[in-house]
């Protein structure tokens, strides 16, 4: 299944670029209808590098989610795979593949999409994907909210 959001920013990919792999969140929560979504604290670079090979780390109020970064574009693009993550949602997910793009908007500024394609596992695949889809997208949104505030 996949989960793509894009939202504009009023900064340069420059600017934006650090966040994808270097923010810490507000306090807010991702979604007040979704309890138990892991709250996203911060995503980090545990090697401080970057790069293909790397791996980029983030950590909620549940648990760590472990990736390795495939594709390094610095101002362009970011692109990461699950390795290992002790989430709950763990044991039901076979893949989650990650990938952030940065453009120009048409109106001085940037865009981020982002698009996570995930795939769950088990004979109860399909129950398990839709609340994951709807979780993603939360969170999605809550994040791009949080890169809004620190862009600026």
């Amino acid at each position: 299944m996949v989960v793509q959001t894009t939202n504009n920013y009023n900064a340069s990919s420059g600017e934006l670029w650090p966040l994808l792999f270097n923010s810490k969140m507000d306090d807010k929560k991702p979604c007040y209808l979704l309890c138990g979504l892991p709250k996203p604290l911060e995503c980090r670079l545990p090697d401080k590098q970057g790069g293909v090979g790397s791996t980029r780390e983030c950590v909620s109020d549940k648990g760590t989610i472990q990736q390795r970064i495939t594709e390094w574009v610095p101002g362009h693009k970011l692109s990461f795979q699950l390795v290992k993550t002790d989430l709950y949602f763990g044991p039901c997910v076979e893949s989650i593949i990650e990938q952030f793009v940065i453009t120009d908007n048409n109106q001085g500024g940037c865009q981020i999409t982002r698009t996570t394609t995930f795939k769950a596992k088990g004979p109860l695949s399909l129950v398990v994907a839709i609340p994951m889809f709807i979780g993603l997208k939360a969170i999605h949104r809550y994040v791009f909210s949080n890169w809004k505030r620190l862009s600026h």
